[in-house]
């Protein structure tokens, strides 16, 4: 259900080299981006996450997601 991906310096280079302005969010896109598994970014700051690739929700999205995907 939940993985936890390492931080290598490709990460650390491209979230610097990022438009992030949070040097964290930068972090947490890249190392989800690089886990080639990764469905989406849960996060409470999804406006810092408008430009994403990947599907991004708040924590109660996703709970309430999961849960409708494991009744069905």
């Amino acid at each position: 259900m939940v993985d936890i991906q390492k931080v290598d310096s490709d990460i650390v280079k491209s979230a610097l080299s990022s438009d992030f302005k949070n040097f964290e969010d930068s972090i947490q896109y890249f190392a989800a981006q690089q886990h080639k598994k990764a469905d989406c970014i849960i996060t409470r700051n999804i406006k810092d996450y408008k430009d994403s690739s990947l599907p991004v929700m708040t924590p109660e999205t996703f709970l309430a997601t999961f849960e409708n995907t494991a009744s069905s």
